[in-house]
């Protein structure tokens, strides 16, 4: 990297003194859920898990920012729909969530696409998401950039930072890029302003810019650097640079210029506020290790990658205590090992309840999931609590491309253990489409207080 980046320079000035939190955890997104775990992986809580709205169709949670005095949003929605029906919800640091409301945007476009970068302030009271949307035709326009708007269930409209994508935050200061360009707001701006300065150009590394996270100390910088063929990411790289704040060029040598030693395609890079510890996606999932602390290429890394879970991603590093959010064991402490029931340590055999199981035979009639009430399912269980039906279908089943549809769903909240009978009900759109779903293997996944089973049935 050190040869091919390509530097602009810039007047020197002191770097602005950032307050710095410990950091503590890396929250993330796991299957449509949103978890918080300890760097180790050791410590992990489910913080949420998709939910089903009033049309019975199921909201993932699709991104997440960690502050690092340890407040944490995220976002979520039916995947494939426009974003402008996104919702997001918050998680203070002692574990409490009472702020929930609309991720929305300015109207005026037929297209909407957000969050493309999701962070928010150091002291929590601000966020950003870039956004990339579109007119109908014609001719068709186009319209990249940044939103900025409180934490808050305020349904205000955001102030909008036009050209400037793919934004994070350093303190209260947006990071967004132009091109292949880095560019810092003004420290003199707040986080709404739309005063920039080049920062960084990485043109001279061939490969495209996407993100840049910088430490709070102002002391480390990553950049995520990719290649597209086709529609699929081919290469994906973080380089990690040591830096004297924003306002300044680095300086060369420097003490820690290198790429990461990922595994495939890496992205999603946090960086700790201490600047000690980095979080990537790669092949692997999910990896937490220390950071590197000389220019070493690859990366020399002083401890880990922990692989915290392999179909994990978006992982934030933030300040949040994960015992803050495990539930409290009846006598008023935490769970045995400082996990939550039906979460155990690392490498320990689970100790919760059993898992909920579906009671079905092999095959499953489309008529009766198509009927008024839906389909009765028996659900064995172990405790009391509430119970979720959902089921997928192979995407192909449904005219679409990519991962599983859900096609039906369900709920319905058990008062003690024993069998509990709920409805599995069609989703809209599986009822136009219930003559492709007859020979179908479909897959039914039922969920309560964090333990589940899937089970393959035939759709007749």
């Amino acid at each position: 990297m050190r040869a091919l980046l390509l530097f602009i320079a810039l007047p020197l000035a002191f770097a602005v003194a950032v307050p710095v939190a410990g950091a503590a955890s890396v929250a993330y997104v796991d299957d449509g859920e949103v978890w918080l775990s300890s760097l180790d992986g050791a410590r992990k809580v489910r913080l949420a898990a998709p939910m089903v709205n009033g049309d019975g169709e199921t909201e993932k949670w699709l991104a997440v920012a960690h502050s690092d005095g340890g407040r944490i949003v995220a976002a979520r929605n039916k995947p494939g729909r426009i974003s402008n029906f996104t919702w997001f919800k918050v998680w203070e640091p002692d574990g409490s969530s009472t702020v929930e409301g609309p991720l929305n945007a300015p109207s005026g476009w037929t297209v909407y696409v957000y969050p493309l970068g999701f962070d928010i302030t150091a002291d929590g009271h601000h966020m950003v998401y870039g956004y990339s949307n579109s007119s109908s035709c014609c001719p068709i326009t186009f319209a990249r950039g940044t939103y900025v708007r409180p934490v808050t269930n305020s349904v205000l409209n955001p102030i909008t930072i036009s050209g400037y994508e793919e934004p994070t935050l350093f303190g209260s200061r947006v990071i967004a890029r132009t091109g292949a360009t880095i560019n810092t707001q003004d420290a003199a701006a707040t986080t709404y302003g739309s005063d920039f300065t080049p920062w960084l150009d990485t043109s001279g590394t061939g490969l495209e810019l996407r993100r840049t996270d910088v430490a709070a100390n102002g002391q480390l910088a990553a950049l995520e650097l990719e290649q597209w063929n086709g529609g699929t990411q081919t290469v994906g790289k973080i380089a990690v640079l040591a830096i004297q704040g924003v306002d300044q060029s680095p300086s060369f040598p420097a003490a820690v210029d290198c790429f990461l030693p990922a595994s495939g395609v890496a992205k999603e890079v946090s960086l700790s506020a201490d600047a000690q510890t980095v979080a990537w996606t790669d092949d692997r999932g999910l990896v937490v290790a220390g950071a590197p602390a000389d220019a070493s290429d690859p990366c020399v890394l002083p401890s880990g990658p922990v692989v915290v879970s392999p179909t994990a991603s978006q992982g934030a590093i933030g300040g949040a205590d994960v015992n803050a959010f495990l539930p409290a064991s009846p006598a008023g402490g935490q769970q045995p090992g400082g996990s939550p029931a039906g979460n155990p340590p690392a490498g320990t055999a689970p100790t919760a309840t059993a898992a909920p199981r579906a009671l079905l035979p092999g095959k499953v009639a489309t008529k009766a999931l198509a009927a008024a009430r839906g389909l009765a399912v028996k659900v064995k269980v172990a405790s009391a609590g509430k119970v979720k039906l959902v089921a997928t279908v192979p995407a192909a089943r449904m005219g679409r491309k990519g991962k599983p549809v859900v096609i039906a769903t369900g709920s319905k909240t058990a008062a003690r253990a024993g069998t509990v009978t709920i409805r599995l009900r069609l989703t809209a759109a599986a009822r136009k489409r219930l003559k492709r779903l007859k020979g179908a293997r479909m897959t039914l996944r039922t969920t309560q207080g964090g333990r589940s089973t899937s089970r393959k049935l035939t759709l007749r």
